[in-house]
């Protein structure tokens, strides 16, 4: 009986000894960044960032530019709100929730001050929940028509769950968010966007971000297997999420496996898919088959687990990373007390040869052959807290910052 106790005593130490070293090693120190050390933005001396805190521009979570014009969409919210309802957090008191959530559209190239250069997109052809015309905003993308100035745009809409007989609110922590993706059409400029269809589909479950393939097309992720419940808990250690496929309101599962809280998606100036694992730092690289399943051609190995990814005119790739995810989870609850750290990532193929780190810890650059990894830059929190989303303008030098709990973006260009 002792020796089987020892034998037992033994075979669990090796396994727990087995579990850190290839699972809680890896989550708390490369994944949560528990001891890593994060540079300045004031190590930086050819960036100089500004705070826009004055506009009304916060918990802007995603953004996307417009290219010709240089107008900058942002799916904003209220910061506060975004303590009591936002799903992808397990933030589920729908009761909070926002009843502001908004398009907003800076002119960034334009003359004058920022403040005459914002203009907030008002809704037509929209009832949102029993007719109030609200959104609960969470991922975007737009597509611009190549020949005119129409544009079409995506949004995750993270609605609360409603009884459908009595038009009560019901319980989210136990049935989950009844999360779609709208429609819209704008033309570059205008004030107004008009509702063009809602996506509501059982395949879109725990939809994060959304990234158009052609007119009528598009991909996006599900960022965990389950809404609520068990499963959904264990999957920082398991694994979970996927990404979906939609064509004229037909939805499908296009891949599964091997994720990891997949989240900010983009479509690549190659047409590949790029799809981030937050809890993986990693970036999986898909072609669209025929089938409208997704084949992997590649994993891109990432130093920081990222959120968003985007893709300027240049083709290359930016991502909003977290040096320090367990501040950033802290700060979804205390926003305004905790400032987590962020760093920006940039993603260029088809450069060959390890670059190797400089000097500096916070100057370095990753190649796999194939794909380019370069650190441009990360703050300790002072002065991008939490970033969320990153937009490069390849024509004017500047990148634009926002965060899902940040009450303010972020300008910075090169001093």
């Amino acid at each position: 009986m002792v020796n089987l106790v020892s034998k037992a005593a033994i075979v669990g130490t090796v396994l727990i000894a087995i579990l850190y070293q290839f699972v809680f090693k890896t989550l708390l120190f490369d994944i949560l960044g528990y001891g890593r050390k994060v540079a300045s933005i004031k190590d930086y001396n050819h960036i100089k960032c500004e705070k826009i805190d004055e506009l009304g521009l916060e918990a802007c979570e995603d953004m996307w530019l417009h290219e010709k014009t240089g107008f900058l969409y942002m799916a904003c919210a209220d910061t506060r709100s975004h303590q009591q309802w936002f799903p992808a957090i397990d933030n589920l008191n729908a009761s909070g929730r926002g009843l502001t959530d908004r398009i907003a559209v800076l002119d960034t190239r334009g003359p004058g001050r920022l403040a005459s250069r914002i203009h907030w997109l008002n809704i037509e052809n929209f009832s949102g929940i029993n007719g109030d015309g609200t959104l609960n905003l969470h991922g975007l993308d737009i597509r611009a028509d190549k020949h005119t100035d129409t544009m079409r745009i995506l949004l995750v809409n993270h609605r609360p769950p409603i009884d459908a007989t009595t038009g009560e609110l019901l319980d989210a922590t136990k049935v989950g968010a009844n999360s779609t993706i709208e429609q819209f059409t704008t033309k570059a400029g205008s004030t107004t966007m008009r509702h063009v269809r809602t996506y509501a589909d059982p395949v879109i479950q725990t939809p994060n971000r959304v990234a158009w393939v052609n007119e009528d097309s598009f991909v996006f992720t599900n960022d965990r297997t389950s809404k609520v419940g068990s499963r959904r808990k264990r999957e920082p250690l398991i694994g979970g999420g996927s990404v979906g496929f939609c064509r004229r309101n037909r939805c499908s599962i296009a891949a599964s496996s091997g994720m990891n809280l997949p989240n900010g998606l983009v479509q690549g100036r190659d047409g590949l898919i790029y799809v981030p694992s937050t809890l993986r730092s990693d970036i999986q690289v898909f072609s669209l088959e025929h089938d409208h399943s997704l084949k992997k051609t590649h994993t891109i190995k990432l130093p920081l687990p990222v959120d968003n990814l985007s893709v300027d005119a240049k083709g290359d790739i930016y991502a909003a990373a977290f040096p320090k995810a367990y501040i950033w989870s802290r700060a979804t609850k205390q926003p305004f007390d905790i400032n987590p750290p962020s760093a920006v990532l940039k993603i260029t193929r088809g450069n060959n040869g390890y670059k190797g780190p400089s000097r500096k810890a916070h100057a370095e650059t990753w190649d796999d052959g194939e794909y380019t990894v370069e650190k441009v830059f990360e703050d300790d929190g002072s002065v991008l807290p939490g970033s969320t989303v990153a937009v490069h303008d390849a024509q004017t030098g500047r990148m634009f910052f926002g965060g899902a709990m940040s009450p303010f973006i972020t300008i910075c260009e090169k001093a």
